[in-house]
């Protein structure tokens, strides 16, 4: 069966059945949402040895959020872009929960598979959401075991310090890669009064201080520093060996980070101060689509000329004499 529509649509399309036979075989690539072999350089995923050598040389490190197959192709053919987050923001910007804290796990794992399909040469990150590894250690391992066999994850993001202790040290121990985030923490946001920012004050620019100096000395790889003074950000950063990755931190830290949706402009809300548009996905997007519904009304779309598969003329007559005695 599977042979025949392969050779019907190689028959409408004009391509001989040996040719589709093997667009067949070749699954994906055969696909109209398949990016040509050349329109994404071909090199080797991001290593952490490849990040720590731009860390060293004082070159930024740039890292982009992704929430699904579509956003991982983005940031994937992005050549300057070195790494890709999947963080729990995507509760909110891909799924629609008010907070990042009513994401279920499985969910989010969902999610981390599809952009792990479409990452392929990006250091990857995934976040582990609120609920999936504070219970106990053995819960923060089993989480962390989960994503990294989809086979691309590169490291596991905890939000915290001094309280997931064993955790990451535990997970490190395991031969997995931990980012630490500390700051202004997304998913303790009721604790902090809101998404306010954090270090504005004597003490509690020491206590961002010291969690910095703490994770380092228990082993994480890269440390995520959010919504604190630039000036906070950078005397961290020059006492760490690590490097920092800022998101509202200033441009002091060792590299940055931004959530897509907000960069691209894929939605209506004005976001955090410290988010630059680089472009209006949504209004284009909104834009497009009316377009589109409008040329279906006028019957303007499709052109058969264009946008349909021709028939020959012999056999559309046919099929009429044939049609017309049923």
């Amino acid at each position: 069966m599977a042979s025949k529509t392969v050779a019907r649509a190689c028959f409408l399309g004009r391509r001989s059945f040996s040719g589709c036979l093997r667009a067949q075989s070749t699954g994906a690539q055969s696909s109209p949402y398949s990016a040509p072999e050349t329109a994404i350089a071909k090199h080797k995923p991001s290593t952490l040895k490849e990040i720590y050598a731009k860390y060293k040389n004082g070159t930024p490190i740039s890292v982009v959020t992704a929430h699904d197959y579509i956003s991982g192709k983005w940031a994937d053919a992005a050549p300057s872009c070195d790494a890709v987050l999947i963080g729990d923001s995507l509760a909110m910007v891909a799924v629609g929960y008010p907070t990042t804290l009513e994401i279920p796990f499985d969910e989010f794992y969902y999610h981390c598979a599809s952009v792990c399909r479409a990452v392929k040469s990006k250091y990857i990150i995934a976040d582990l959401p609120y609920g999936s590894f504070e219970s106990s250690v053995e819960k923060c391992i089993e989480s962390s075991m989960r994503l990294m066999k989809l086979g691309k994850i590169c490291s596991i993001k905890i939000e915290g310090a001094y309280e997931h202790e064993e955790s990451i040290s535990r997970l490190i121990k395991l031969g997995i890669p931990v980012t630490g985030h500390i700051g202004l923490k997304p998913q303790r946001f009721n604790g902090l009064e809101g998404f306010r920012v954090q270090g504005k004050t004597v003490d509690s620019a020491l206590q961002i201080l010291k969690e910095a100096l703490f994770l380092q000395e228990t082993g994480i790889s890269l440390l995520v520093l959010e919504g604190i003074p630039h000036e906070i950000a950078s005397y961290i950063t020059t006492k760490l060996s690590i490097p920092t990755i800022g998101i509202g931190a200033g441009n002091g830290t060792s590299g940055q980070v931004l959530v897509q949706a907000d960069l691209l402009g894929m939605h209506t809300g004005r976001g955090p101060k410290f988010v630059k548009r680089y472009e209006d996905l949504y209004g284009k997007g909104v834009a497009a689509i009316e377009k589109y519904a409008q040329e279906v009304s006028a019957s303007a779309f499709p052109d058969n000329a264009v946008h349909t598969y021709p028939m020959k003329t012999k056999v559309l007559e046919e099929f009429l004499e044939q049609a017309e005695k049923i």
